[in-house]
């Protein structure tokens, strides 16, 4: 009933059980701790004042309340210094963590607002499209978690699949990188270079016919063609983000006589450089793949099949929202979902077992 040779994975997101009006800044979560352990201080003087003859049982209610609400404050707050770590300093004040679910993170639905919420990532595999793996995860975006899914998926079922299917925001050198080394056959559409390009260039102050991917290359690849029809020649080789890249320069005296100066080179003036990436062999089979007719039908399939579980889940059995906190006990409850929808699945497949039900 399973065949595991051919995957398909997708991410959806739904909703945690905190509110939006539960995200607080660093301020007013410091406040939260410091009126928290007020609170247990003046209960303990309290206590201790009162002496015997009081309602023990009350008063430690109170002081357990106290407690409760101090052990969240102190959680969001160190939540709140995990995200302050990797966050760029002009974003850290903007930043929010939820004082009754500090795990949660806001993400972009389906309808285009933004709620508290977890990004549930499912693996199916295409005959029965029964799920073979699932996972919850705090990240807004799907980029980094095709390799849990692949791992999960390899101590589920014992075996890993030969190609995994999935959508462009999935689509990354690394990820290309990782599953080759695997000999697993990544299917998944590569983004345009264009639409990569666009907004550093925008901040840049570069016109978008002067994008990177608008220079040309010549024979052998050492050299670029600009769309004023200049030409750029490599000056060196960097690595960025554990990339390698060739750096083209045009000559500033081209520069400086071309009329798409401003447009082209931004307020720099020039000499334009453009860097270009030195693809692996890995790459270079991924994009040669991705542009054969029957990997182009293959992925066809995507939506019907990776989608279908999001599908059943959300508009069958309206879950959309979790009924716990936290995302560990998230994960068990998306575990859960996943065993039912495999059971109606695997009737549905047997329907002499439905039958017999």
């Amino acid at each position: 009933m399973v065949d595991l040779s051919t995957l398909l994975h997708d991410g959806t997101k739904v909703k945690a059980v905190a509110g939006k009006g539960s995200f607080h800044r660093r301020q007013t979560l410091e406040r939260r701790v410091r009126q928290a352990r007020k609170v247990i201080r003046k209960l303990n003087r309290q206590t201790a004042a009162e002496g015997e003859g009081t309602d023990e049982r009350r008063q430690a209610a109170q002081r357990r309340a106290a407690r409760e609400a101090l052990d969240r404050a102190e959680s969001a707050l160190a939540q709140l210094q995990k995200l302050e770590a990797v966050a760029a300093a002009s974003e850290r004040e903007q930043l929010r963590v939820s004082d009754s679910e500090p795990e949660a993170r806001k993400m972009k639905q389906p309808d285009g607002g933004w709620a508290p919420s977890y990004n549930v990532q499912v693996s199916t595999e295409a005959q029965s499209r029964i799920i073979v793996g699932i996972g919850v995860t705090t990240a807004a975006n799907d980029t980094q978690e095709l390799l849990p899914a692949l791992e999960k998926v390899k101590q589920n079922c014992g075996v890993a699949p030969e190609k995994i299917i999935a959508d462009n925001g999935y689509a990354t050198r690394g990820n290309v990188e990782a599953t080759s080394a695997q000999a697993i056959e990544l299917i998944a559409p590569w983004k345009e270079d264009a639409s990569r390009e666009a907004g550093a260039c925008k901040r840049n102050g570069i016109a978008a016919e002067f994008v990177p991917s608008a220079f040309h290359p010549q024979r052998g690849g050492k050299k670029l063609t600009c769309p004023a029809g200049k030409t750029l020649v490599v000056m060196q080789q960097k690595t960025h983000h554990g990339v390698l890249r060739n750096v083209f320069q045009a000559r500033a005296v081209d520069c400086g006589r071309c009329r798409f100066r401003k447009r082209c080179c931004g307020p720099s003036g020039g000499p334009r450089r453009v860097e270009r990436v030195v693809e692996s062999s890995a790459m270079k089979q991924y994009l040669a793949r991705m542009k054969r007719p029957e990997v182009r039908k293959l992925y066809r399939k995507r939506s019907e099949i990776a989608e279908f579980p999001h599908l059943w889940v959300k508009a069958v059995k309206q879950w959309r929202r979790f009924s716990v906190r936290g995302v560990g006990k998230a994960g068990m409850e998306a575990l859960w979902v996943a065993l039912a929808y495999n059971v109606a699945q695997w009737m549905r497949l047997r329907p002499e077992v439905a039958t017999a039900a």
